[in-house]
């Protein structure tokens, strides 16, 4: 008996060693990698470096983020003279470029961007438990799943059957009404992205790099706060079904953050009707709206009702705090400008049968375009086998492009 008491206590300890080893050491070498890359990304800020080194994994995420908002900035401005190469850099940190120290409008889209990409990512990784500091959404009020599925199967046992009680009670009630109506309810039972902790910490990681209190540092933070809003303003509800072969007699549903791209695109929107700011008072108190009122037409002796005069100032603000501001003319940028970061349009491919912003006579900046003949191998001729796999040919494909001299 003593053999097998002292044999336990041996392998007890054998096995808290190697978890010691297993875990511990590289949890300390991850802490002094994480250390490292907090104080050697350039560009951060003292309050940004802090931040990082207290929640690190956050910080991981929100850098996924602002990479995430720069492909997406790519994404919509790929066939514009200004494709948000000047973002992408080693450093994975935008702000490093010269660009966002400026006050055009291609600014505030890159400050709004970026803004909801940490939001947006920061959130996502919250629900999928990848960050220490948060969770689900904690606003959601959620039951246990398992328990509400019991008592929904306890429920819809009784309409379903022939031999219901409430069938038998009221004759003339229709089952197909019934098992709408229990198809119509549904529980809060997913896990829904956590976008007051995304928005509160991209808050804190960017709105931190504003300290000033000069018309360009309130500008950023308006900005900054635009993006975080295009983010909130379109989350959607996603739902997942439950019951037997496929009846959707039980949603699960849960709030999710919108596809990155449709946030793109509303901040695309926002990009082309962006107000501009008057800069004549840069560091002198609260900036001054530029905006051009249409003169409507009044009919003779019928003055606006206060009511209504009250309630288009009520718009028109609403419309302002969801507008970017910008407070310097944007260049053509055509030629390349280092101190500004605008490599120029000189190289790029654009469409010689377009009218648009792609066209050559657009993009090439009256510099004119060369024809080149593009060779690639592309898969085609493809089909699908039982079971499982897809089989394709290569294909040479020879196209003439449009390059910008």
């Amino acid at each position: 008996m003593k053999f097998w008491k002292n044999l336990l206590r041996c392998s007890l300890l054998a096995l808290s060693i190697f978890l010691v080893r297993s875990i511990n050491v590289p949890a300390i070498v991850d802490m002094r990698i994480i250390q490292t890359t907090c104080r050697t990304i350039p560009g951060l800020t003292k309050e940004q470096i802090e931040l990082c080194l207290r929640a690190s994994d956050v910080t991981m995420a929100a850098l996924d983020g602002l990479e995430l908002a720069i492909q997406e900035c790519q994404n919509q401005f790929r066939w514009h003279r200004w494709n948000c190469s000047s973002l992408s850099n080693k450093s994975r940190n935008p702000y490093a470029s010269n660009l966002l120290k400026r006050g055009y409008k291609e600014s505030a889209f890159a400050y709004a961007i970026a803004a909801a990409g940490v939001a947006h990512n920061v959130a996502r990784a919250c629900s999928q438990g990848k960050l220490l500091a948060c969770g689900c959404d904690p606003s959601i009020n959620r039951r246990g799943l398992s328990k509400y599925l019991r008592e929904s199967i306890l429920e819809d046992r009784i309409p379903n059957t022939l031999n219901s009680v409430e069938a038998y009670a009221n004759p003339s009630l229709d089952k197909r009404k019934l098992r709408s109506r229990l198809a119509s309810r549904w529980k809060w039972g997913g896990c829904s992205h956590n976008m007051d902790f995304g928005a509160e910490f991209s808050e804190l990681f960017l709105d931190a790099r504003e300290r000033a209190g000069d018309i360009q540092s309130q500008i950023n933070l308006h900005n900054n706060r635009v993006g975080r809003k295009a983010v909130a303003n379109n989350m959607v509800i996603r739902c997942k079904c439950h019951g037997m072969s496929g009846s959707c007699q039980l949603k699960t549903c849960w709030r999710s953050a919108p596809d990155f791209q449709v946030v793109g695109k509303v901040l695309k929107q926002q990009f082309r009707r962006a107000v501009l700011v008057d800069q004549s008072n840069i560091g002198n108190g609260p900036p001054m709206v530029v905006v051009s009122h249409k003169n409507k037409k009044r009919r003779k002796n019928r003055p606006p009702r206060k009511s209504q005069a009250g309630r288009g100032s009520r718009d028109e603000m609403r419309k302002l705090e969801n507008s970017l501001f910008y407070y310097q003319r944007s260049p053509n940028f055509c030629e390349k400008d280092l101190n500004s970061d605008i490599p120029g349009t000189s190289g790029r491919r654009c469409n010689r049968t377009s009218s648009g912003s792609d066209s050559c006579a657009s993009m090439c900046c009256g510099r004119g375009y060369s024809l080149i003949r593009e060779q690639r191998v592309e898969r085609c001729h493809c089909k699908f086998h039982w079971c499982c796999y897809v089989e394709c040919q290569r294909c040479d494909v020879e196209e003439w492009i449009s390059i910008c001299n």
